[in-house]
């Protein structure tokens, strides 16, 4: 064992070393501990190797002390496993049998292939028949990361072919869970149909389009896989056993659903991917599936080009390839020009200049290999311009993983021989270092460490060791420097900023029928087509000042214009309206988005310049809801007679919300009107929707009587001051015990109805966390109960938060009677100032500690110090001492107001208060 030919370990902490192998010379056979220092010498991380083998240890089974003895090539794995991963070193410890199947295999060397993944799974899966779905498959990519990252760390795999593993094994899970999916679905409602040309009854095809690192096979340890969902085939199922049948649309969107939960659900091993759907067309107000022609007609009309550019990695991980192949051809116009598309390259600054943004914002120097300058994100970004640039003339360059993209571009002679060398050598290093970064915790983290010590190991696991004088971490730093900066000076020349004056030249325009593709053209582009047709559009913006930020959110509402003649002339016709919306992008993004998708709406516009409100928006000039008899909207009525299906009436509330939202925006950004009456007014257009969605949900969950229940309002609905981006926290009480399940289907289906994705996106969301006991508590509560609840096992927070019920849906009277004596029971329960003052002190500091964890710190102005949520504990606090006195529709100003005329606050310190709560 202390042989002078044998390498030694170097302990930071030699004591407790010491005493490891102690313990560990009585557990291990004596051939396998005379390896532990040659063995240990090799790993970047002796220290914690040793720890973790010693826990082990402690009870591994006969059968896994025997393979150790067997193969010693296992203790050279598990030692390299513990000294890289913590996260996977606590799997081998819970699971120390997990050793044997890595010893089972017969070439670690080896690649596997979807195939062979596919293989092994239905093995797998054999053995795992009482379990869920999700669970299944979590267990299974949690061994073969295993597998996967020993072939990385023993040097068997190069970065390309990890990568390509780790996306490989994401597309078989997808491809099981899409399976599983599809399975339950169709024995409920039958398989999806459609007609062909010829009118034959065929199968509707579906698919999972992957982009982002998943599409360019580029997937790492921690990544969010980024989906995209397609259908085509207009239809409905065959009926299934029961007779149930859907339309090919919602069974879609229900499959979709399902193979998220599946994916994204949370599991005792976790869940199996995170899944971002944010890349789709909409983004978060998009779809959540989307038909093959209403994805191209997205695109080809309305997408930025951040949103072209991502297709480039975009391919199949599930699903029918066929469909994939279709899209994928028909964008491809759209992806690939012949000569340099200087809006692409402007997007790639603009968005470099966001991360720098948010990089200043989050402070310190810690440096985040992804997205500092010169980092993975600009290797990425210069590649993807450079493929958009050349691919059409030349499709060698298409691919989808960066470093083959890298190598093909210099193949070509696109790259000189020394930018290739640059690109590719800081690429595969800063891969490397977000590797071995998300291997220790199993996070998707891309910051470097603070600490010497903790950078110092990195570097070891990086393979970076002591050079020159420098210590390991310091030689990492320098390395690291080196390839940034030759990122930028690569990304710098490669890249132009401006286009030359020749190719700025102005697209001419014979008549709008005749557009064709206007998203490429420049503002001043857009203007001198403008001109060309005599607009009055370009007449009134020639008298406004239109900021450079602002130009380009204007661009995309003049090329959506400009994109049909239908929509040019009804925005012809609101030209005057034009400064009003510049002063609407200007200052909201939301509600330019709203704008630019839909640019007729510029007539919604048309009265605001005056002063005088316009007539839209004076729809939402109504109080908050008393009682059930308060009517709705003509638009909302209209989708409660009972003859619309529950597609159609979910599509009509979305078109209807959208339309109102933009009105009651353009009126508050436009006119300025006092804050408390826009926040009501918002809020009024909520209750709207609620109740409308209620009497869509009834329709749709069975019979159900209204009077034996209420919807009860919580939070910023509670009192009055939702906003654009607020949740709606409701709770669902009923009258008696036997009215409690006839009404819970109708609670779950107004979820549906109001926060699920279709076509026209999503309403608000709605969160019924807030019910007593939380997510394990009943979703529909009778009042007996929940007053019980409150008289005994309720905390302060809950009942401050509940000062703020009222009713908002189902039985307006009874809800009130029921919340004023909640409010008794509140009195009664928490009459004592100084528990209270303490409770919520201690709620305070916690709050205060996870803000500090997190990357808003104190300047927060809703968590800081001092911020929204001060002001609200402070009255709560103080509403609750004065007798349990209601916050219903109270909002903050007016709460300061009612804390005075109680006694709580003098009029001194209501005014202190009132104006920042303002």
């Amino acid at each position: 064992m202390n042989s002078p030919a044998s390498p030694q370990p170097s302990f930071a902490q030699p004591a407790r070393a010491r005493a490891n192998l102690e313990r560990l010379q009585d557990r291990l056979p004596e051939s396998v501990f005379v390896l532990l220092p040659t063995v240990l010498a090799q790993v970047p991380d002796p220290d914690g190797a040793l720890n973790r083998l010693e826990r082990f240890t402690r009870e591994p089974g006969q059968r896994v002390v025997e393979a150790l003895a067997r193969q010693p090539a296992l203790l050279h794995y598990l030692l390299l496993l513990f000294a890289h991963s913590l996260f996977l070193s606590e799997m081998l410890i819970q699971q120390p049998e997990l050793i044997l199947w890595l010893g089972r295999e017969k070439n670690l060397a080896r690649l596997k292939s979807r195939e062979e993944l596919l293989e092994e799974y239905a093995r797998f899966e054999a053995t795992a028949l009482d379990i869920e779905p999700g669970l299944a498959l979590a267990r299974f990519k949690r061994r073969q990361y295993l597998r996967i990252t020993l072939r990385d760390i023993l040097g068997l795999a190069a970065l390309v072919e990890t990568t390509l593993e780790l996306s490989t094994l994401a597309d078989v899970l997808l491809e099981k869970a899409l399976v599983t999916a599809e399975r339950e679905l169709r024995a409920r409602y039958g398989a999806p149909q459609t007609h062909d040309a010829r009118g034959r009854l065929v199968p509707a095809r579906f698919a999972v389009v992957s982009l982002g690192k998943l599409g360019g096979n580029e997937l790492n340890y921690s990544s969010d896989i980024d989906l995209l969902f397609l259908y085509e085939g207009e239809g409905q199922t065959s009926a299934s056993a029961s007779g149930r049948r859907l339309s090919n649309s919602e069974y879609y969107f229900r499959l979709a659903q399902r193979l998220v939960r599946i994916i994204a659900g949370v599991t005792r091993e976790g869940p199996v991917f995170r899944v971002d759907l944010r890349l789709r067309p909409g983004g978060r107000e998009g779809d959540l599936v989307v038909s093959l022609a209403a994805a191209l007609d997205y695109y080809e009309q309305r997408a930025q080009e951040w949103e072209l550019q991502m297709l480039l990695k975009g391919r199949h991980s599930a699903g029918d390839p066929g469909l994939v192949r279709a899209f994928l051809s028909a964008i491809e116009p759209l992806l690939f020009r012949g000569s340099m598309h200087f809006a692409a390259v402007e997007s790639v600054v603009k968005a470099r200049e966001q991360i720098d943004r948010k990089l200043d914002a989050a402070g310190g120097d810690r440096v985040n290999v992804k997205l500092a300058a010169g980092g993975i994100r600009d290797v990425e970004f210069l590649v993807q311009c450079l493929q958009r640039l050349y691919g059409r003339s030349d499709p060698w360059v298409r691919a989808e993983a960066t470093l083959v993209a890298l190598q093909k571009l210099y193949e070509k002679g696109y790259l000189p021989a020394r930018d290739h060398f640059h690109l590719a050598s800081a690429y595969q290093f800063l891969r490397r270092v977000e590797h071995r970064l998300q291997l220790e915790q199993g996070q998707q983290t891309h910051t470097l460490p603070a600490d010497d010590e903790a950078l110092t190991l990195l570097a070891r696991r990086c393979g970076v060791e002591a050079n020159r004088g420098r210590s390991a971490g310091q030689e990492f730093l320098r390395q690291l420097e080196e390839h940034l900066r030759r990122v930028q000076a690569v990304s710098e020349r490669v890249l132009p900023r401006t286009p030359p004056a020749a190719e700025a030249e102005s697209f001419r325009l014979r008549a709008p029928e005749v557009v064709t593709a206007p998203g490429e053209l420049s503002y001043a582009e857009l203007l001198s087509r403008l001109r060309a047709l005599d607009s009055p559009l370009v007449r009134q913006l020639e008298e406004v000042e239109v900021p450079l930020r602002t130009q380009r959110l204007l661009g995309r509402f003049l090329a959506g214009a400009l994109a049909s003649s239908s929509i040019f002339e009804e925005v012809s016709r609101a030209a005057a309206a034009l400064p009003q919306a510049v002063e609407l992008l200007r200052l909201s993004d939301p509600l330019g988005a709203l704008l630019t998708r839909r640019p007729e709406r510029l007539a919604d516009l048309l009265n605001l310049g005056g002063g005088g409100a316009a007539s839209a928006s004076n729809q939402l000039e109504v109080n908050l809801a008393t009682d059930a008899s308060v009517s709705l909207p003509a638009g909302l009525a209209a989708l409660l007679d009972g003859s619309h299906s529950l597609p159609e009436s979910m599509a009509g509330l979305r078109r209807f919300f959208s339309d109102a939202v933009f009105q009651w925006g353009a009126r508050e950004v436009c006119l300025r009107s006092p804050v408390e009456e826009g926040l009501g007014r918002y809020t009024a257009l909520a209750e709207q929707v609620v109740r409308a969605g209620l009497a869509v949900a009834e329709h749709h969950a069975g019979p159900v009587d209204t009077g034996t229940y209420a919807v009860i309002a919580l939070g910023r609905l509670g009192t009055a001051e939702m906003d654009l981006g607020s949740d709606a926290d409701l709770i669902f009480v009923a009258t008696y015990p036997q009215a409690a399940a006839p009404v819970r289907p109708v609670a779950e289906k107004l979820l549906q109805v109001i926060s699920g994705y279709t076509r026209d996106g999503t309403l608000f969301p709605v969160d019924v966390r807030l019910r007593p006991r939380g997510g394990e508590g009943e979703l529909v509560q009778t009042g007996e109960h929940a007053l019980d609840y409150f008289a005994h096992s309720a905390e302060v927070w809950e009942a401050v938060t509940y000062l703020k019920a009222r009713p908002v849906a189902g039985n307006f009277e009874w809800g009130e009677e029921w919340c004023q004596q909640l409010r008794e029971v509140l009195r009664g329960r928490f009459s004592e100032w100084a528990p209270i003052r303490s409770a919520l002190v201690e709620m305070r500091r916690r709050l205060e500690e996870e803000v500090t964890r997190s990357l808003e710190g104190g300047d927060n102005f809703k968590t800081g110090v001092g911020g929204f949520y001060d002001l609200d504990f402070i009255f709560s606090a103080l509403a609750l001492r004065s007798s349990a006195a209601s916050m219903a529709g109270c909002a903050l100003t007016r709460q300061a107001e009612c804390a005075e005329s109680s006694g709580g606050l003098s009029a001194d310190e209501r005014e202190r208060l009132r104006e920042p709560a303002r």
